[in-house]
């Protein structure tokens, strides 16, 4: 929470959050005192990916998801590097959340992006309500059938979708709750059932990769030192978790015993079985992994080399696919570009 004596005007609106909770300054994302500690590296090693060839096998697709916390702050300290791992990785597709970009900022943007990445071609859903907030894109080797950008129930810019023959992939930034929860009921009570119903239509037509910064973290395993956070911060609420639950199933329902004690394990929230016949692709390949699955680390207050993490970076497969899934690697490496990691899916014979 927000120091004794801190005027509120210093949290800039939509900052990011440090321990799930606090929006940092700039002053201190680069300071090193005492309390307010953010490290972010001075240089990067992508050694350890392997560089991707074009894929010619029928029916792979892969896939990346980056919350890059700011695309024109991401291009302007960290363009060749942004370029070497997109380069490196050579996804089909790349999912980007919090663009922070208004619509009169993208045709600048985007002839930049192309400059350097000829092969893709970019679909924007910029925030309407303010500039410098939210917003959502998606690079894409291929023209997609239909982009869908669902202004009914956001204008945030946060939901995207694009149409392919064989999938619809649907890029999201899903709204934070908020630093004292402000935003809880509408994230639970109006967001997702919305979203929710939005998932559920778009799978009847075509099988769904739901991918993003989803704001929650599923599981106990899923945040570092969960007892201290479980309804209290941003993204680990009951409800939230829940409302995740619903679509990808769980391990059973949180018990009254287990409600009325926050520090009482939850599990993963969810009636036993795939939900609403999804799947979250990572915990379908590491059904119990401990911290390894962590897609977020704060800059401040030693986060990173503590590890406490959050993995709120997903992607959600139909069912009906999940045998396609064949790998879904996290790209911990490019962490200080952006406080998220790139996630990436890589299916077969779709």
């Amino acid at each position: 929470m927000p120091k004794k004596g801190r005027k509120r005007s210093e949290v800039p609106h939509g900052g990011k959050r440090n321990e799930k909770g606090e929006a940092p300054t700039k002053k201190a994302r680069s300071s090193s005192k005492k309390g307010g500690t953010s490290y972010v590296p001075k240089s990067f090693a992508l050694d350890g990916i392997s560089s991707r060839p074009d894929s010619k096998e029928p029916g792979s697709l892969t896939i990346a998801t980056y919350n890059v916390n700011g695309l024109k702050s991401l291009m302007e300290k960290y363009q060749d590097l942004f370029i070497e791992y997109l380069s490196k990785e050579n996804p089909d597709v790349l999912c980007i959340q919090e663009t922070k970009m208004s619509a009169d900022q993208t045709k600048e943007m985007e002839s930049t992006l192309m400059k350097r990445l000829p092969q893709y071609k970019v679909y924007w859903h910029c925030c309407t309500k303010k500039k410098g907030y939210s917003g959502t894109a998606i690079l894409s080797k291929t023209k997609p059938i239909s982009v869908i950008k669902d202004t009914d129930i956001d204008d945030e810019g946060r939901l995207i979708s694009i149409e392919f023959e064989s999938v619809v992939i649907v890029c999201t930034y899903v709204p934070n709750s908020g630093l004292k929860l402000e935003r809880l009921k509408y994230r639970t009570e109006t967001w997702d059932p919305a979203f929710r119903e939005k998932l559920v239509n778009l799978d009847k037509k075509k099988p769904i990769v739901w991918c993003g910064d989803l704001n929650v973290a599923h599981g106990d395993v899923d945040v570092a030192n969960w007892k201290a956070k479980r309804n209290k911060v941003p993204g680990f609420c009951d409800a939230e978790r829940e409302n995740f639950g619903i679509i990808v199933g769980g391990e059973g329902p949180i018990t009254e015993k287990v409600r009325s004690k926050r520090t009482l394990p939850a599990g993963r929230p969810g009636e036993k079985g795939s939900g609403l016949g999804f799947v979250d692709a990572w915990r379908h390949l590491n059904p119990y992994d401990g911290d390894i699955g962590y897609t977020f680390w704060s800059y401040r207050f030693a986060a990173k080399q503590k590890n406490n993490g959050w993995r709120l970076d997903y992607f959600v497969v139909s069912e009906r696919i999940k045998d396609c899934i064949k790998e879904v690697s996290r790209r911990e490496e490019m962490w200080g570009a952006s406080d998220h990691v790139p996630l990436v899916l890589t299916l077969k014979n779709l």
